[in-house]
């Protein structure tokens, strides 16, 4: 019985093959056509995937480049380091915007924001941080890039926009890895906005959901200093 079924499959394989070998027989001409074809569209992909990867790598070098060049004359007066801050910041968008893909096409305008904040030019540090959130909202750096931005917005004296940010952070990423600060922060610019209520609430969701976080201690803290100034 085993023996026939093995034949039988057999059979049907042999017929299979016969089939094909006749299919190409009849339709020669198409059959390498179409052969040609893949084996072009292969090597474009190839060739094409080889390109994106020299093209990035050499952005990658030209990005670290101007930055080196940055750091290795960032001493000087207040207003020299201003003005190469902002020439620096401008060589680098314009090789992102040129960038495909990887590290500098990802991670550029987070960079440059970072540029802009050490400089404390928190206007446009903070335009950058959230070009980038909006740019790669699934980035591990998106959260930090919107707590930099409200940062700068308070930087800046511009609690309102600081407070619509943290709150569009705690929308958008209250269970990310810096869920705790996000919460501490948004209780901070509550009680910086004479919102007590919304300050307690969010200093109590970092002690009961985070109580082992330096932002569980902060929040105590200031939840204690919030009862005295009641009392």
């Amino acid at each position: 019985m085993e023996k026939r079924e093995i034949e039988i499959t057999r059979n049907v394989i042999e017929r299979a093959l016969m089939a094909v070998k006749d299919y190409i027989n009849t339709h020669r001409k198409e059959f390498v056509i179409g052969c040609i074809s893949v084996l072009v569209l292969a090597v474009l992909i190839t060739g094409g995937i080889i390109v994106h990867n020299a093209h990035e790598n050499a952005s990658l070098v030209k990005f670290e480049q101007v930055l080196d060049a940055y750091n290795s004359g960032a001493a000087g007066d207040p207003q020299a380091r201003i003005a190469n801050c902002k020439k620096t910041a401008g060589e680098l968008e314009g090789i992102v915007q040129k960038s495909w893909w990887g590290y500098v096409h990802e991670n550029g305008y987070f960079v440059i924001g970072g540029l802009y904040y050490s400089e404390r030019l928190y206007a446009e540090a903070k335009n950058f941080y959230l070009k980038f959130a909006e740019k790669s909202p699934r980035s591990f750096f998106a959260p930090m890039a919107m707590q930099q931005a409200a940062r700068s917005y308070e930087s800046l004296g511009d609690f309102a926009g600081a407070l619509q940010t943290y709150v569009r952070l705690e929308k958008k990423y209250g269970k990310s890895v810096i869920a705790d600060q996000i919460y501490y922060d948004l209780g901070r610019i509550y009680q910086r906005q004479g919102d007590i209520f919304k300050a307690r609430e969010n200093y109590n969701r970092v002690v009961t959901a985070f109580p082992q976080s330096r932002f569980a201690r902060m929040a105590r803290e200031r939840l204690f200093l919030l009862g005295l100034h009641n009392g």
